[in-house]
């Protein structure tokens, strides 16, 4: 890799996790907002109650009748008790504000220090870029700071070992991140709610019922992300179905999302009722996704052709389409975590053949094979 290309990565790694961190730090502060906002209701609410009850009900037993029944509890004692049980329950309430509060303001503070220290990264950079432009084109003029080229003598299957093993590190930061600030999240936020409603079902009915909703809408939102990474995981895939159903179930599926773009299929099979292992179902499905998607995403196309023809030995695939074309460069231009990435390194696991193409003429044309 060139020092420019490493650089240029470099620097957009760099302002991913500034974006990142200073989101978060956005969310939390906007929490913390939230529950000030929050506890500064309940301690208005709790000053009232204290003084209702101080004022109506004051600790004192010179009231009470030494005659009546003891077990038999008065009108006033009953407010009384219910007054307390509400002072009570907002005390709770309270307490969790604050302990929520505190443990939002910490995190805060060990974001705001990683956003310095990217910060300071990022003027590193900076001044760095500057003194590498600076710098004599010609290398062998020059004795001090060097890039160091990869090595071209690192074997090729060690090569795909390390992409893969990145690729599987990604894709758990990936569903861990989903799983920390979506779903957590949303359960988190929900456990707030369900706190507050203990008290807002008495003194605030409405607000109660709009809270409810909330909660709804937000379990709505956590049961699709959710679903969202069970059909990135492929938790529901069926693979004990024939290798053509499972081709022409797919053809009809991206027919169904996409009816703007005309799909032409051909699907052959020596037998209709032949089956893929299933980690050869699982990687001919995800290859299949990753080039429509890119397709659906990248090409303005409006028609695309598909064949696939499956014998006793081989699977051969074919995708046309007619839009703008994808650059003959894509694989050095795209980041190493790219999902045309992933399609070359799950064809080097199965140990076959893509070829991708394109220009503004043909379109883009994808060539798979391997071997059952």
């Amino acid at each position: 890799m060139d020092k420019d290309k490493l650089l240029e990565e470099i620097i957009k790694s760099n302002d991913e996790m500034l974006r990142h961190f200073t989101n978060v730090s956005n969310d939390l502060l906007q929490s913390v907002q939230n529950h000030q906002s929050e506890l500064f209701e309940i301690n208005i609410r709790l000053d009232e109650l204290y003084r209702t009850k101080n004022v109506y009900y004051p600790s004192t037993n010179s009231r009470k009748n030494v005659f009546s029944p003891l077990i038999k509890m008065n009108e006033k004692d009953e407010r009384d008790s219910a007054l307390t049980a509400q002072i009570d329950d907002l005390k709770l309430v309270k307490k969790t504000l604050e302990g929520k509060i505190l443990e939002e303001e910490t995190q805060i503070r060990a974001i705001s220090e990683k956003l310095s220290t990217l910060t300071s990264a990022k003027k590193a950079i900076n001044s760095l870029n500057t003194y590498i432009e600076e710098l004599p084109d010609d290398d062998d003029t020059f004795d001090g700071f060097e890039f160091i080229e990869e090595e071209p003598s690192i074997p090729e299957n060690q090569k795909h070992g390390t992409n893969i093993l990145m690729l599987d590190a990604f894709d758990k930061t990936y569903i861990g991140t989903i799983l920390d600030t979506k779903i957590k999240g949303d359960l988190i936020t929900n456990s707030h709610r369900l706190e507050m409603l203990s008290y807002l079902v008495s003194s605030d009915p409405e607000r109660a019922r709009t809270t409810i909703k909330d909660i709804s809408d937000n379990l709505k939102n956590t049961c699709s992300n959710i679903d969202y990474l069970l059909n990135h995981l492929k938790y529901d895939f069926d693979a004990d179905q024939s290798v053509w159903l499972l081709l022409d179930d797919f053809i009809t599926q991206k027919r169904d999302s996409h009816p703007e773009c005309i799909l032409e299929s051909d699907i052959k099979c020596s037998d209709y009722d032949q089956k893929l292992s299933y980690e050869k179902t699982i990687a001919l499905v995800n290859l299949l996704e990753i080039m429509f998607d890119n397709i659906y995403k990248h090409s303005n196309a409006n028609q695309i052709k598909f064949r696939a023809t499956i014998d006793e030995k081989n699977i051969d695939v074919y995708i046309n389409d007619n839009g703008v074309g994808i650059d003959n460069s894509y694989y050095q231009k795209s980041p190493w975590y790219s999902s045309l990435h992933r399609a070359h390194e799950i064809i080097f696991l199965l140990d076959g053949k893509l070829s991708i193409t394109g220009n503004k003429e043909t379109g883009t044309t994808v060539a798979i094979n391997f071997n059952k």
